[in-house]
């Protein structure tokens, strides 16, 4: 898989997800406005000034995590409809998936609490925080993708060995798939704080909208890598195992294999 197809696979399962699972896109969207209510209401947006001294305000840092919730455990069902592309099967609560996934989950929500509690969130020790954790995330995405398509064979130690090699490539993957995204998103940050205030909720809400995007692309990077990974490993993340291969997506299994 060429990183241009990759990148191309990504987009279109992206918006494939968006256009087949309306109501299940709308989960991050509706917690990224419920956090962008408390941030108005604690005035973050009134000025540069007060944007950098509420940026660690309790209460948005409470919700914070809680977005943070929300835009994981939409990877649930991401997963299972790029696997499939069958939005009633990528919705089902199924079992061991479920069961499984609940521990990735957990594991995702800790590493964000880490990140808005207790690491530090500025300056280089930011940056190297960043990195490290991003490196983590990484080596573990044929776990998180097992677990959501329910296969208990590939856990942390074996998701680590599949990634391995595959880790700088799907790194810097991960990073360029997000940014045509990325960089809309802080620029509607921006504009929020420093635009007419009669455009703020255009803007936040045209913003929260754009975060259902990119959660379903940031999903989507971490399918693709994880999928590409397992492929040149000869590894099953469970497309054949919880049902025939031929019931996957065509464009999963030959994109992987190239």
């Amino acid at each position: 898989m060429t990183f241009w197809t990759a990148f191309k696979e990504t987009y279109r399962g992206s918006i494939a997800f968006m256009i087949a699972c309306p109501l299940l896109t709308m989960v991050p969207v509706v917690f990224e406005v419920l956090q962008h209510v408390v941030e108005v209401k604690i005035g973050l947006y009134a000025s540069v000034a007060a944007a950098k001294a509420l940026e660690h305000d309790p209460w948005r840092m409470g919700f914070g995590l809680l977005k943070v919730a929300a835009l994981t455990v939409p990877t649930y069902w991401i997963v299972r409809f790029l696997a499939w592309r069958d939005p009633a099967r990528a919705a089902r609560p199924e079992m061991p998936a479920v069961r499984l996934f609940a521990v990735v989950l957990v594991v995702q929500l800790a590493s964000a609490a880490l990140q808005l509690f207790v690491l530090p969130r500025e300056g280089w020790p930011l940056l190297v925080e960043f990195i490290v954790l991003q490196i983590l995330a990484v080596l573990l995405h044929p776990w998180f993708v097992a677990a959501a398509l329910g296969n208990p064979a590939i856990g942390p130690r074996r998701s680590v060995a599949i990634m391995a090699r595959q880790t700088l490539w799907s790194f810097v993957f991960m990073l360029v798939a997000i940014l045509p995204l990325m960089i809309p998103h802080y620029v509607l940050g921006a504009l929020a704080i420093l635009g007419p205030k009669p455009l703020l909720w255009p803007v936040l809400v045209l913003d929260s909208l754009l975060v259902g995007w990119l959660s379903a692309v940031i999903v989507g990077s971490g399918f693709t890598v994880a999928m590409r990974a397992a492929a040149k490993q000869g590894v099953d993340l469970g497309i054949g195992d919880a049902s025939a291969i031929g019931d996957a997506h065509p464009g999963v299994v030959s994109a992987a294999v190239r």
